[in-house]
């Protein structure tokens, strides 16, 4: 098994290769990590520190010639620090599973692909678990508050961190809104605040739109309305010209449509509701805002890691050291992010509006 367990050093389970088969490896389809809101920031450290002003712009009132000048107000700072977090997973590939994959009497090119084929596909499963994790994390700091694994413990409250309340839930009573009044209606409920609230904190771009994860109640509710279902039908024709002009074209993987400045998203969670927006509700926030959300990629735990920039994650191969007789291989998964909304004043929350 010794003998077997020297293919490792073979180039194939190079430090490199393993991150190109951690890249390689199938990842699980992720709304939010497709849309690509969060801006990524390696650190080296484990803590985020944050320094926060107020940014106000006053204005200047006139004065006249030979009097005093007005005194400029500085603007008042906070320090905060967020904690990253630690995903870190391990599996093994044990000596009786080699039998016959690493045989001494295969050549050594042979064993080493043999041994990682069977690596990759372990790799594969923890890479999924991984990304599922990552989607969890996501999913929290776009509701403002991020939830460990067991869907209670809570890693970060952004809210309670910048000071602020959550945002009041909207009810939208869907039923008594006229056709031609739905569009000014969603602009003056969510496009305007939530842009007032990113020029008042300097964080307006002009690009910026927003985005809505809602549960299917409230998509439900969203296709039924006929200032909505017109939309809807006018998005479903386009993308069927595109098809036909071109078979190469990949329709929306769920539902998605832009209405009143607003990407409406019928947001598919876990079946088990780990990941899910409550059914009759829906969760808006800016898209192409700066410094809304951030991940921040915390450095690893090895000495080669010390002082050095974070990255997405780490895969490591560990042959067993601890006794003469070595009888598996580790297979080490680890990350450490911390997927922040380090302006929750852009959140807000809506749904259907319950019945009398």
């Amino acid at each position: 098994m010794e003998l077997s367990l020297d293919i490792t050093r073979n180039d194939l389970f190079s430090y490199v290769n393993l991150q190109r088969v951690a890249g390689s490896t199938t990842y699980i389809p992720q709304t939010l990590g497709r849309m690509a809101i969060f801006e990524p920031e390696p650190i080296d450290t484990t803590f985020v520190h944050l320094y926060e002003e107020d940014n106000v712009i006053r204005l200047v009132p006139t004065t006249e010639r030979g009097t005093p000048d007005i005194r400029q107000l500085r603007d008042v700072g906070r320090m905060r620090a967020l904690k990253t977090t630690r995903l870190a997973q391990i599996d093994s590939v044990r000596a009786g599973e080699l039998i016959g994959v690493a045989n001494m009497a295969l050549p050594e090119a042979i064993r080493a692909r043999n041994l990682g084929t069977l690596t990759t596909k372990r790799t594969s499963k923890m890479k999924s678990n991984l990304e599922a994790t990552k989607e969890l994390h996501r999913f929290g700091a776009v509701m403002g508050k991020l939830l460990d694994a067991d869907g209670t413990t809570v890693i970060a409250d952004f809210f309670d961190e910048f000071g602020i309340s959550p945002p009041p839930v909207i009810d939208i009573d869907f039923d008594n809104i006229p056709e031609e009044q739905l569009l000014q209606k969603f602009q003056d409920t969510f496009l305007r605040p939530i842009t007032i609230a990113l020029q008042d904190g300097g964080r307006y771009t002009p690009n910026v739109y927003l985005a809505s994860l809602t549960g299917d109640g409230f998509w439900a509710k969203l296709m039924t309305h006929p200032g909505f279902r017109k939309i809807y039908e006018l998005n479903m024709q386009a993308q069927a010209v595109a098809r036909a002009t071109n078979p190469l074209v990949v329709p929306n993987m769920w539902m998605e449509v832009d209405f009143a400045g607003i990407r409406w998203i019928n947001y598919q969670g876990t079946r088990n509701s780990d990941i899910a927006v409550p059914f009759n509700e829906a969760r808006m926030f800016p898209m192409g805002a700066s410094d809304v959300f951030k991940v921040y990629w915390a450095p690893g735990e090895t000495l080669l890691d010390v002082q050095q920039p974070g990255r997405p994650e780490y895969l490591y191969l560990q042959p067993d050291v601890r006794n003469a007789m070595p009888d598996h291989l580790d297979i080490v998964l680890r990350a450490y992010p911390l997927y922040a909304c380090i302006f929750p004043k852009a959140l807000m929350r809506a749904r259907v509006k319950p019945a009398a």
